[in-house]
């Protein structure tokens, strides 16, 4: 599977991991309490990757998010550039 040369935290092998035929991912935006506004990515199966991810797009956005039931939430209205984050690294096809 993977070798100890292997960065396991990297987006490279989060990407490697990732059987793109039997992933369904959907990113949509949800409204929750005090009119505050969440982005919702869910159908990612592999927990290692959906760290990975997360840490990244946390990063990259400048936001809050956390990991709960199988999804990611991230505060903010965010889904335009998480999309677009996902399809540039090959993760989600539109």
């Amino acid at each position: 599977m993977f070798t100890y040369e292997d960065n396991v935290n990297s987006i490279e092998y989060a990407l490697k991991e990732l059987d793109k035929s039997i992933s369904n991912i959907f990113v949509y935006t949800d409204i929750k309490k005090f009119n505050k506004p969440i982005t919702v990515i869910q159908g990612l199966n592999d927990k290692d990757l959906i760290r990975t991810i997360l840490r990244e797009l946390k990063k990259k956005i400048g936001t809050g998010g956390t990991f709960k039931n199988g999804m990611i939430i991230l505060q903010g209205n965010h889904q335009e550039y998480v999309k677009k984050y996902l399809m540039t690294n090959n993760i989600m096809i539109e």
